[in-house]
């Protein structure tokens, strides 16, 4: 499914063969269309495998076909893991109520009972990561370290553009929303606390108010120093991830899952550092910690002859911190596992990523309910967007893109909107 996954497994597997004596063989197949393809078929010929990789969710069809966990797993294996890293898994009596009432939901979704769990989270994720390349860094005569303030980050691009010429950052920004749901959020839940964002949010402040104009004025900066790659507006994803493989900027916006696919571009992990967004100086909260959520999951065919076995590797695969770290050191994704000190034995950059995810719900959660219901709601968030991209091309200023904001804020409450 993943790029480098499967040497996650073949490192995985060779410890548990070690173990246990049971060798294990591995299959993987990309993208994920063919994988899924490649699922249906086996399932449809009885055929699958004893263990698969599945994307962390409940009621993804996949059900049928594998085994039902909560009477095989107990808390002595669910606690060991991110607080939040089996929620996506357990099927909740919300999502029970939603599937009954729907008259498009499959029949595997209308079979499912409140509680039931059909896999073990594999790896987790998070965005608001910001990735740097260590030999032009380090050319520019800075030291490869993570800057400790957004003003010493856009020092840092700027001596690097100086020194030489390569442009600081790239990004996704053909996405209009990217930049706030992987930094821009961040900068002002960290400037002003959850409270602060929410605020905004549920439009009892004002973008232009002089507690939040300085997470505008933070893109303003980037913008008018020159500090964005040329051609960033017409850059999407896969797009910065090439770009920043290549050289083109010495950081890249992303998330943990970037790291990968920057692997498989053809990046060394020792050339590059990893660190959460940066906060501005004067912030309330001075370091960025998110909530992961859980990407993959590992569940057992139903119909196995050796599902004993299957099962106990699965366990050992998710919960046993030797696993754990050989699979996400292999793999380059960060565990389901909470390690606690163990993370030491991450390697750097997947440690360095591991570190900013909570163990505990943190800042983000907090203001995560109202980003839910307003973002997408509330549509001068969308005008935001898209006068934070001519920012980026400085067509318009800080002071312009919050009165926008708030100008169209005003006017959609004074229409019912």
């Amino acid at each position: 499914m993943e790029s480098g996954i499967h040497a996650g497994y073949r490192a995985a597997a060779k410890l548990y063969e070690e173990k246990t004596g049971i060798k294990v063989k591995v299959e993987t197949f990309t993208p994920d269309d063919t994988y899924r393809q490649k699922f249906q078929a086996a399932a449809n010929s009885k055929n699958l495998p004893d263990v698969m990789n599945w994307w962390a969710a409940a009621g993804d069809s996949i059900e049928n076909s594998v085994v039902e966990l909560s009477g095989e797993i107990g808390d002595d294996i669910l606690s060991t893991y991110y607080s939040a890293a089996m929620d996506p898994i357990i099927v909740t009596q919300s999502q029970v109520d939603s599937w009954q009432a729907d008259k498009n939901a499959t029949n595997i979704q209308k079979s499912l009972k409140a509680g039931q769990f059909y896999g073990l989270p594999l790896d987790i994720g998070g965005f608001f990561t910001f990735y740097g390349n260590k030999k032009i860094i380090e050319e520019a005569g800075l030291s490869a370290e993570a800057p400790q303030t957004w003003e010493e980050f856009v020092s840092m691009m700027e001596t690097i553009k100086e020194k030489t010429g390569t442009p600081g950052l790239v990004f996704g920004a053909k996405l209009p929303d990217l930049w706030e749901n992987w930094a821009g959020s961040a900068l002002s839940i960290m400037l002003n606390e959850p409270q602060g964002y929410i605020d905004l949010l549920e439009r009892n402040s004002k973008l232009s108010d002089p507690a939040n104009l300085p997470v505008v004025k933070a893109m303003e900066t980037l913008a008018d120093k020159d500090l964005l790659m040329p051609g960033i507006l017409s850059t999407d994803i896969d797009g910065a991830d090439q770009a920043f493989a290549a050289g083109k900027a010495a950081f890249d916006l992303g998330g943990s899952f970037t790291m990968s696919t920057l692997l498989a571009m053809g990046m060394n992990p020792e050339d590059i550092i990893a660190f959460p967004v940066p906060p501005l100086e004067g912030s309330k909260i001075t370091s960025w910690t998110t909530d992961p959520f859980t990407l993959t999951m590992m569940s057992v065919n139903k119909d196995s002859k050796n599902k004993e076995d299957a099962l106990d590797f699965i366990k050992f695969l998710t919960a046993d911190p030797d696993a754990a770290i050989a699979f996400a050191n292999a793999a380059y994704t960060v565990p389901a596992l909470n390690l606690g000190d163990r993370s030491a034995e991450l390697e750097p950059s997947l440690k360095a990523i591991s570190d900013a995810f909570s163990t505990e719900p943190g800042p983000y959660s907090q203001a995560s309910p109202a980003i839910n219901t307003f973002r997408g709601k509330h549509k001068e968030w969308e005008v935001y967007a898209q006068s934070m991209q001519s920012m980026m091309e400085k067509k318009m200023s800080a002071e312009e893109v919050a009165k926008k904001f708030d100008d169209t804020m005003e006017s959609l409450k004074a229409s019912g909107n």
